[in-house]
């Protein structure tokens, strides 16, 4: 008994010690008459037996132990278990453990020997102390040929224990060849038997995982990609980060998976590989799906005709048009509806906003609310004065601006609708006529390069604000597209010091976008030029904050790719500096999860700097909200830190909160976060409410949530008399119902795998145009707000057949469910709703087909537009519900 009682754990001796009344001399808990008594018979029989076998085993002649030993494994392996208790026969086996290996030590070396050892190995599961790889060490020294015949608990076991010493020796620089043969046998077992997240975890911790393509077939791929484009998120950095996705990449070549092999080449930026996987498939249908995720992300290939016509997003317009149609929303609506002051709570003064102010308001809320649709009712009504002239100076910009998003997507109407405003002698309204194009364009690709025809010609004149219009326009209207020929146009206006400031800050924002996420070199280098010749008191004007954001968005998700132009940033003697980086490394590092990136922008928060050099920490609690808004756990942890912040963190800290709230929760209300806005919407300090009321508009784009819309209502009364916070409400409220319930500002897609760069560019132009609420989105550059077009996107599902022609299938829409790692076919949805599609799905929903008859024409997640065709396996007795049977 005292060999055993020296191996028990703590827990074991407690429980012993508790239910022994009469304890032994030693205290060592009940005796062995009394743990017999207890036993049934069967147990005695097989304790006695086992207790036989140990002894033979010992014996002299090699057949009689030889025989013992396998009368042991076979009572072993065919005993069964819960998974709650360990197998009787490991048990009775427990007090033998430690005086077989002190029999196995004093063997000669032999065959018996090394059959032993296999034995031992697998006793170490339950039996030996943890931490010490006893039961690897014994496996080494043992045959090595059964290893699999032990049973999963085993091999798991086993696994940890080689990532343990593998880890041990890769510090020790010694050999780990016999690590890496045992792996090569056990990763095949755990891949046959739905295992295949631990194989991935083993093959990762002995750095092996590129031997996991050999094992992917067609039964477990979807498991393991899946796992893989989960697990990346974690990658300790960044090497290992493009590692587990090549390899996910190469898998999904392998069994022809086309369009995850796309997304994750999408996920990795790199275009050789998105043009490897056009040029692979051959299924001309399957070649329509790539096009169509291409067009989402904005990816410009030379394709077929057909295909060009689909990345291009020429469709966009009509299908959007078809699902407005479908919805019974194409009637346009007023800003009053969208008001709904009948609503509002009447003030015994009244004071509203001044007329000028007002119909400022109402266009914007005119042109969120129809944009896309092609009509409204301000700026396209025939009778009755011209709505532009309601609107002056710097607010005509918002008037003809406002055109663009009412024909967003339709080049064709959208041009013969502005053009005439470009012939106009008012440069207010030829510079919102320049935005317009940009915005109608935006995306969308043209043969006949219309944006940049009319746009050129602008920049030819003399007119300051016509100029600035083109220059938004064109990086409007080309973000993404990486053109050469357009860094040509606008790289002097950038680094030409006679020019306005507000003319090179909108060059170089252009510029970022057009060449977003690429670190173009000789971008950068311009934009960093006139950054350390401009005078200081230039780049103290709030509109210089361009110049860093387009700098920033040269890099933007491309990590340590950064590191070369901070360094740069070192020759400007100016606090500028310190905001560029801190932007420059949130940027690079977006959506990446990063943890340490995470405390290094929390640190920045710290100290007390003048508020006129203090911009940077504001950018810092911006970065949080951007670099954790890829999953769900970052999310949340940042959301515990944001609110240490609010409660410990300096003025310019607190007032950028409201922000990273939104930046978490883009076009995703939730109610907690809801709550919170709207605390600090009615704050003391007149910066933090104003921002908390547009990040109120931002958490609920085109959502039409109702809870909100009553959140707007009770705000506009409150703020009756401050002209400027309802001028926002009034905004905020036109986002709210943007597109009429039927877009998103939500960049991430596909499962929140993927982000669009251009979506994304966005969302962090307008965040730091809100960090100077009023100069900029109050007063005389309202027209940021036009920034925005570039992250709205119809949040639709539309089923097309091989042809394109929408398809009325039902499908079920709910939440999603997280099924990574789980064996089987589990759901992967939950409380759902059907639909006939086209349907709509919201932040944090996924949607299936309804019925077994039809089918995608590949493994796709069902979001934007999916072609499908007939399920060839499909029988009707496979849609009928079954019938209840009573007992």
């Amino acid at each position: 008994m005292g060999n055993r009682n020296s191996k028990m754990s703590e827990k074991e001796k407690k429980v012993d010690a508790k239910n022994s009344d009469k304890a032994p001399e030693k205290g060592k808990g009940k005796d062995k008459k009394q743990v017999e008594e207890e036993l049934s018979e069967e147990d005695k029989q097989l304790k006695e037996r086992l207790d036989f076998l140990v002894g033979s085993l010992k014996d002299n002649d090699t057949n009689i132990a030889s025989s013992a030993l396998q009368k042991l494994k076979d009572e072993v392996r065919g005993s069964t278990t819960t998974m709650t208790s360990v197998p009787k026969p490991l048990k009775f086996l427990k007090p033998h453990f430690d005086g077989l290996g002190i029999f196995f030590e004093g063997l000669a070396d032999s065959e018996f020997k090394r059959r032993l050892a296999d034995f031992l190995s697998v006793l170490s599961l339950t039996m030996a102390e943890t931490g010490k790889q006893i039961s690897l060490n014994y496996l080494m020294k043992g045959t090595r040929e059964e290893i699999t015949t032990w049973g999963h608990e085993y091999l798991h076991h086993l696994a940890a224990e080689i990532g343990e010493e593998y880890n041990r020796r890769l510090i020790a620089n010694a050999n780990r060849d016999e690590l890496t043969a045992l792996v090569r046998q056990i990763v095949p077992n755990f891949m046959a038997h739905n295992s295949e997240h631990d194989a991935i975890d083993l093959l990762m911790e002995v750095d092996q995982l590129e031997n996991l393509v050999e094992y992917v077939t067609d039964t477990n791929f979807q498991r393991v990609v899946l796992y893989l484009m989960s697990t990346s998120q974690y990658c300790a950095d960044q090497d290992e980060w493009l590692k587990t996705l090549r390899i996910a990449y190469e898998s999904s070549l392998k069994q022809k998976q086309y369009v995850y092999a796309l997304v994750i080449a999408i996920k990795l930026d790199d275009v050789d590989r998105i043009r490897r996987v056009f040029d692979i498939a051959t299924d001309p249908n399957v070649l329509k799906q790539l096009s169509f995720i291409a067009a989402r992300q904005r990816i410009n290939l030379e394709l077929p005709e057909d295909l060009q016509k689909i990345a291009s997003n020429s469709l966009l317009s009509e299908f959007f048009l078809l699902l407005q149609k479908d919805l019974d929303v194409l009637e346009p609506k007023a800003p009053d509806q969208v008001y709904k002051v009948q609503f509002e709570e009447k003030t015994k003064t009244g004071a509203q906003l001044d007329s000028l102010k007002q119909n400022l308001a109402d266009t914007y809320v005119n042109a969120f609310v129809n944009l896309g649709s092609g009509r409204d009712t301000l700026m396209n009504v025939k009778e009755g004065q011209p709505w532009i002239h309601n609107l002056k100076n710097d607010a005509q910009v918002a008037g003809t601006g406002s055109l663009g998003l009412i024909h967003m997507w339709d080049i064709e109407e959208g041009s013969t609708s502005i053009t005439d405003y470009l012939n106009l002698k008012d440069g207010f309204a030829r510079m919102g006529a320049c935005i317009a194009i940009g915005v109608t364009n935006t995306g969308v690709t043209n043969e006949f390069d219309t944006a940049k025809a009319l746009l050129e010609e602008q920049l030819q004149g003399r007119d300051d604000y016509a100029k600035r219009g083109a220059v938004i326009g064109l990086g409007i209207a080309y973000a993404g597209s990486a053109r050469e020929d357009l860094l040509e146009i606008l790289t002097p206006l950038v680094i030409d010091p006679n020019l306005s400031v507000e003319l090179s800050a909108f060059a170089a924002l252009s510029i970022g976008l057009i060449f977003v996420g690429r670190c173009h070199e000789d971008a950068a280098n311009s934009i960093l030029q006139t950054l350390s010749e401009r005078p200081e008191n230039q780049l103290n004007m709030t509109i210089s904050r361009y110049f860093s954001v387009g700098l920033s968005l040269l890099f933007l998700g491309q990590q340590d790719n950064c590191e070369a132009i901070i360094d740069a940033l070192g020759i400007i003697n100016h606090p500028i500096k310190k905001y560029t980086e801190t932007l420059v490394e949130a940027c690079a590092f977006v959506g990446s999860g990063n943890v340490l990136k995470v405390q290094k922008m929390l640190h920045q928060c710290l100290g007390n700097p003048e508020e006129k050099d203090a911009g940077y920490q504001a950018v810092a609690v911006l970065g949080v909200g951007l670099i954790a808004a890829s999953e769900d756990v970052g999310s949340e942890m940042s959301l515990r830190m944001i609110n240490h912040l609010l409660q410990y963190g300096n003025v310019t800290v607190k007032r950028a909160i409201p922000l990273a709230l939104a930046l978490l929760n883009l076009s995703n209300p939730k109610v907690t976060i809801m709550d919170h806005l709207s605390k600090l919407s009615h704050d003391s300090d007149a910066e933090t409410s104003q921002r908390a009321i547009i990040a109120l508009g931002l958490i609920g784009a085109g959502t039409n949530n109702s809870r909100l819309a009553g959140i707007f209502r009770q705000l506009a009364v409150y703020y009756a008399k401050d002209p400027s916070n309802l001028y926002l409400v009034r905004i905020s409220q036109g986002l709210l119902h943007m597109g009429k319930g039927l877009v998103t500002i939500q960049p991430y897609y596909y499962d929140r795998f993927l982000y669009s760069k251009v979506s994304m560019a966005g969302i962090i132009i307008f965040a730091n145009s809100c960090l100077d609420m009023t100069n900029i989105i109050i007063e005389k550059y309202h027209y940021m707000l036009f920034y925005l077009c570039l992250s709205i996107y119809p949040k639709s599902l539309f089923l097309l057949d091989e042809s394109l022609k929408p398809l009325p299938v039902s499908v079920r829409v709910g939440q999603a469910v997280d099924v990574v790692g789980q064996a089987g076919q589990p759901k992967r949805i939950t409380g759902f709703q059907t639909h006939n599609a086209p349907v709509l799905i919201s932040y944090g929903e996924r949607a299936e087909i309804a019925t077994e008859e039809m089918i995608p024409i590949t493994d796709v997640v069902l979001e934007n537009f999916v072609i499908i065709k007939k399920n060839p396996n499909y029988s009707e007795d496979q849609d009928k519900p079954r019938k209840k049977t009573s007992l």
